[in-house]
């Protein structure tokens, strides 16, 4: 009787199928899409660094009864605390400074490239943040401490302005300074939490402190401190915690003022 109605009813039998049949496909494809961002997501954040700890302001994940207005009185961290941190820490392989000006204009003859990220770092970024250079090499220390003006710039950046060409030893306008560029990073492709290196360039801080204000929160300094190995991320943040206090002269009362992410905070939001 059952093979009989599928039979006779021929339309209503074709019709019951593709719906199941897109159905099923439409679920696959859902979980296909969501597994992929998830993928990508989390590959992103592993390229910040897993034993990596971020000191800046604001926290990447808010959680008690710790007010807002305390967040935002809280100073940014700032280059000379990176020295005073160079100085007390023991459990820390390396450390860097980084500020940030984003959506900025570069230019180089006729040629201008909007959208452009501005990094500026201290000299041990190469060090601790991974990357490959498909020209060129990274600053010398005489350039990182003497802050001259050079530049690695992204893939993108350097396929725009110099169609062609090689981006090598030309002279690049940021912010009006004519900065020389000395290497081009390989492309990495887009990033699902913007930190691809493709439409960006770096700068030396030394460099890019004298026309850009390093101070200000719009500028998001942060510090950057790698953990030895054997570390876990856990001491190296107890550390830092003490040696933050001590350098930001806090009373054993008062909250901290500063905030300690590592890339678990990320990794935990995505699943």
């Amino acid at each position: 009787m059952a093979w009989y109605a599928l039979v006779v009813n021929k339309l209503r039998t074709f019709l019951s199928l593709l719906g199941v049949t897109i159905g099923i496909f439409a679920i696959i494809t859902v979980f296909t899409a969501v597994d992929s961002m998830e993928s990508s997501v989390k590959g992103s954040v592993e390229k910040l660094g897993n034993n990596v700890i971020y000191i800046q302001k604001w926290p990447w994940a808010f959680g008690g009864d710790y007010p807002w207005w305390k967040y935002w009185q809280r100073p940014t961290p700032n280059i000379d605390e990176l020295d005073q941190l160079k100085d007390r820490t023991s459990l820390a392989d390396e450390m860097c400074f980084i500020a940030y000006l984003g959506n900025q204009t570069i230019k180089w003859e006729g040629n201008n490239v909007e959208g452009v990220d501005i990094n500026l770092v201290s000299h041990d970024y190469h060090r601790i943040s991974g990357f490959d250079l498909s020209e060129g090499r990274y600053f010398t220390e005489s350039e990182s401490y003497g802050g001259y003006p050079v530049a690695i710039i992204g893939y993108e950046v350097a396929e725009n302005l110099f169609p062609g060409r090689s981006a090598m030893d030309k002279t690049i306008a940021v912010k009006g300074r004519k900065t020389k560029v000395i290497g081009v990073f390989t492309k990495e492709g887009t990033s699902i939490i913007g930190n691809s290196k493709d439409n960006s360039i770096v700068l030396p801080v030394n460099y890019g402190r004298k026309f850009i204000d390093i101070k200000t929160e719009r500028a998001g300094p942060m510090i950057m401190v790698q953990a030895l190995p054997m570390v876990s991320n856990q001491e190296l943040m107890d550390e830092l915690r003490g040696n933050m206090r001590s350098i930001r002269r806090l009373r054993p009362i008062e909250d901290d003022n500063f905030a300690l992410n590592e890339t678990k905070l990320l990794s935990a939001q995505v699943g």
